[in-house]
């Protein structure tokens, strides 16, 4: 994750050199995930758009971190997730409202489990990093409405699991992920919906998001 946030951090500095359309925005969510168990999250997103006025190619950058808000109990021993994405790319806009977008996309995801706070029995992250494309459709008006599906390709993907004086670290199978997004925005507000599903291979579950949040453009 550290990557991408010098990549934003990057963005924000040369913002006076470029001196042409930025849009920051910040969201609040949270998401239902589906992944053996069934957890809620808090989710906190920070984002960045440049997009030069009349043009149709728009640069992007965003960050997600994903935070716990209940356990699941299984016997005596309490099961918690969480994690983080991040996403650089581009979306080209036509005049019909039709778009296509290519990116680069990372999530890393976390599963503790542990008998108290302090005795953690196994600590498991997964990390998939790829490119992900898709294509949308964004209407025109007072509110514009955004329907989007995406393809997740990783490249690089391992899980490493951590017991009590041992670590160890497998690479996952290489099978794609998907997204579908919708979403309505006011000038300064916006309202979203997704669903991403993530396919980790045997004999790890796959990992399905259903998530909503709030966005609020600077």
């Amino acid at each position: 994750m550290k990557f991408y946030v010098l990549l934003v951090v990057t963005c924000l500095s040369l913002a006076p050199c470029w001196a042409q359309k930025f849009r920051f925005s910040t969201s609040l969510g949270t998401s239902r995930l589906h992944w053996g168990e069934s957890q809620q999250t808090l989710n906190t997103t920070a984002a960045l758009q440049f997009q030069k006025p009349g043009k149709p190619t728009q640069l992007f950058g965003q960050l997600t971190m994903i935070g716990n808000m209940q356990r699941t109990q299984l016997g005596r021993e309490n099961v918690a997730f969480r994690g983080g994405k991040g996403e650089i790319g581009l979306n080209q806009f036509s005049k019909f409202g039709l778009f296509a977008s290519a990116s680069v996309y990372s999530l890393t995801m976390a599963r503790k489990t542990s008998a108290s706070q302090r005795d953690i029995l196994s600590d498991e992250k997964f990390s998939l990093h790829g490119l992900r494309a898709g294509l949308g459709f964004q209407t025109k008006g007072k509110i514009k409405t955004t329907l989007q599906g995406k393809v997740f390709q990783p490249l690089m993907q391992r899980t490493r699991t951590t017991w009590p004086g041992i670590e160890e670290t497998t690479k996952l199978e290489r099978q794609l992920g998907y997204q579908a997004l919708l979403s309505f925005r006011l000038p300064n507000w916006a309202l979203g919906i997704d669903y991403e599903q993530i396919n980790y291979g045997n004999p790890y579950p796959s990992l399905q998001s259903t998530s909503a949040q709030i966005t609020y453009f600077f």
